[in-house]
């Protein structure tokens, strides 16, 4: 049973503003405002991520012990070696990955002797992965992260039962994707209309069915989500005009980033409400780029409102890749935590770009060395 909402004994506001301070002071390595942090979201997860993290970095160990405290369970022997079916789900999958994610950016700080903060000049996350973001930038505590990250996966679980729901990865055959959304928000309209005189009908339709782009992961993918039967009919809409090439459904345990999540929303927001984690802008060690804008974070209030909003809104990864390219100057990536996903979305949009992919120990050293070199050539 979990723990009850709430501050984590020990992790007062002064220690983290000394905290943040001793970032801030810290003289930022080079090219780091040509690099942002990203992290990966729920599907990046599998048994034994973050196992040799756990085993060679004692600073992510202690990021696993600090999760089974403020979850009140043992979540690290879940992630290090338990049962694939209990992992997968949507509980258990979105704090294990913002788990090993903070795990794995505590090891590159420990290996580097350097904050995050002195390597990055800015940090976004793919849906769960804006809290992982949020956790590096020090808007918010690990424990309260975590706590909320549980309590929206719950959420999101429980609004999916019953559901026939799916969601399908589209490959676009260089379509705008402007296009793609108006052709699946067309058949939206139409289940609407189909269905509006139907008894129990409405925004929704008589049967509840929903189809909505919930990621726009890249400039030729997209994600769908909803009702199996609506995503079905977008898919069909997509494929005979030509916009998207193929699909692939995606093994999922709910249909996120869709209205099918509402309730999921009211819970959240329930939970934040209660809990009111983010620190003020003060401690924040660099700006977070929010899924839901693709801009950047601004108060602790509009950070809890768009945190809520991102549950049933789509996930603007390809923006937000965008606003840090053009805005920024953005040409190096430290995709962060298990998986591989965020590292190849941002290789394959941008070929010329360098891409860490720091998903293990060996990859989170071998970077440490690259950064010691130049510390040593005077850089």
């Amino acid at each position: 049973k979990l723990a009850p909402l709430g501050r984590r004994r020990g992790c007062g506001a002064r220690h983290y503003t000394a905290a943040a301070a001793a970032a801030r002071d810290q003289a930022p390595q080079l090219y780091r405002d040509q690099r942002a942090i990203i992290f990966p979201g729920q599907g990046a997860q599998f048994v034994g991520m973050g196992k040799d993290l756990y085993e060679q970095f004692p600073a992510a160990r202690e990021v696993f012990d600090e999760a089974d405290e403020a979850l009140g369970l043992n979540l690290s022997r879940l992630v290090l070696g338990g049962d694939p079916k209990d992992l997968v789900l949507t509980a258990n999958a979105q704090p294990a990955i913002v788990a090993v994610s903070v795990a794995a950016l505590r090891a590159l700080e420990s290996a580097t002797g350097l904050a995050a903060s002195a390597m990055y000049s800015f940090a976004m996350g793919h849906s769960v992965g804006e809290y992982s973001a949020l956790i590096a930038a020090q808007a918010v505590s690990l424990a309260d992260g975590l706590r909320l990250v549980r309590a929206r996966g719950e959420a999101m679980q429980a609004a999916a039962a019953g559901l026939d729901y799916a969601m399908s990865a589209c490959i676009l055959r260089r379509a705008a994707i402007a296009d793609v959304i108006a052709d699946v928000e067309r058949v939206q309209r139409e289940i609407d209309d189909k269905s509006a005189g139907a008894a129990g009908g409405g925004a929704c339709g008589a049967n509840g069915d929903v189809v909505q782009v919930a990621n726009v992961n890249s400039s030729s993918q997209i994600v769908l989500s909803g009702t199996r039967a609506a995503v079905d009919l977008a898919l069909a809409s997509l494929q005979q005009r030509r916009l998207a090439a193929r699909a692939v459904n995606l093994p999922v345990s709910a249909p996120f980033h869709c209205r099918l999540m509402a309730p999921a929303k009211k819970a959240l927001e329930s939970q934040i409400r209660a809990l009111a984690p983010i620190r003020g802008q003060s401690e924040w060690t660099m700006p977070v780029v929010a899924n839901v804008t693709a801009r950047p974070h601004g108060s602790p209030d509009e950070v809890q409102r768009l945190l809520i909003e991102q549950v049933d809104s789509p996930v603007l990864w390809l923006q937000s890749m965008q606003y840090l390219k053009t805005a920024h100057g953005i040409s190096r990536w430290g995709a962060m935590g298990p998986g591989s996903v965020v590292g190849n979305l941002a290789g394959k949009e941008y070929a010329t770009d360098i891409v860490r992919r720091l998903t293990d120990a060996a990859a989170i050293k071998s970077f440490a060395t690259v950064l010691a070199r130049q510390a040593q050539r005077g850089y």
